[in-house]
């Protein structure tokens, strides 16, 4: 049984005490096992209060304790401990952990007593199912280099990762496009702050929200995938995490612009998929200098390496070895 927090309402409506719909979810369908993703971790806490029979596998996509700008608009310092302290409950009394990336990991052993031999890190692969059948590339009749951010804006969470408004000027203001497409997100309430960003300049476009076999299909004209984030409060969060829109440009075959963020950077560099930047008003320097033919021939070669066919496996052996391990199991 597979348990997502922000999506888990559109499969099973949980009304009243999550412990006792946990509990009825389990005699209903006697799952070998729970898999629950953050964040927040609220499903991972319920379960492990409720369920002593079955393993619980706590999923760590986000580390709610370094972000420093709170994890939504009006987060106060007391809410922010709690964070921490439900963290450290989800970590610690679940059977098993899987990271979203290593740097996650390395955080989550470092800060918390876990048991690493019961840990995996498995990155957000997209399906196989996903990719666009064909990657058109619509001709620029202005040989103008144009890239494509897609995922959250925000400009009413102060210091948050993505509030993204300087970088895209600075972005616009050497002359290159930066096309928006947000998602739906009822945190980041910002899409007219950037739809007037983008009214006041030619270089920033702001697109309307795409479901998302339509956007995949949408961004392979561009260029490059834009994924540098502002790491004024969240630098030590950007440092751990490899968000979903990397995976997306590389399904796309786009080849990803970034900043050091240490994981990201990391993933990149070592694939070859992009350019890493220092600053962001290098761009221009760094793209000239940069065969983008040839860096996009490697990541579409590469692209089909991070699917979730190519990697589930890996998840499956590791289901069966806690669920083979667990005291409970027969």
């Amino acid at each position: 049984m597979v348990m997502e927090a922000n999506i888990f309402d559109l499969l099973v409506r949980f009304n009243g005490s999550l412990k006792k719909e946990i509990h009825k979810l389990v005699e209903n369908f006697n799952p070998h096992i729970i898999h629950s993703h953050n964040a927040p971790n609220t499903l991972t806490l319920a379960a492990i209060d409720c369920v002593n029979d079955i393993p619980v596998i706590h999923d760590v996509h986000e580390v709610l304790s370094v972000h420093n700008s709170g994890f939504k608009e009006g987060d106060a310092e007391e809410t922010l401990n709690r964070y921490q302290s439900e963290e450290k409950k989800a970590n610690e009394e679940s059977d098993a952990r899987i990271y979203a990336t290593e740097g996650i990991k390395s955080y989550i052993e470092n800060s918390y007593d876990v048991e690493s031999n019961n840990d995996l890190v498995f990155l957000n692969y997209p399906s196989k199912s996903m990719f666009p059948r064909s990657l058109p590339k619509k001709p620029q009749k202005d040989d103008e280099i144009h890239i494509v951010y897609v995922g959250c804006v925000t400009s009413v969470v102060e210091g948050s990762h993505y509030d993204l408004r300087n970088i895209f000027k600075q972005i616009a203001n050497q002359r290159i496009h930066i096309h928006i497409y947000p998602t739906i997100n009822l945190i980041t309430k910002s899409n007219k702050t950037y739809q007037k960003l983008a009214s006041s300049n030619e270089f920033i476009h702001f697109h309307s929200h795409l479901q998302q076999n339509e956007l995949l299909k949408n961004i392979t004209q561009y260029d490059y995938g834009w994924a540098g984030l502002n790491s004024y409060k969240n630098g030590k969060h950007l440092d751990i995490v490899l968000p979903n829109k990397v995976m997306e440009y590389v399904a796309c075959g786009l080849p990803v612009l970034t900043f050091h963020h240490k994981t990201i950077a990391h993933f990149i560099e070592k694939n070859s998929l992009g350019i890493v930047l220092d600053d962001v008003n290098q761009l221009v320097d760094r793209i000239k200098n940069t065969n983008h033919s040839t860096l996009r021939e490697n990541v579409l070669n590469r692209r089909y390496n991070f699917t979730i066919e190519k990697q589930i496996p890996k998840l499956v052996n590791f289901y069966e070895r806690i669920i083979t391990q667990h005291p409970n199991n027969d």
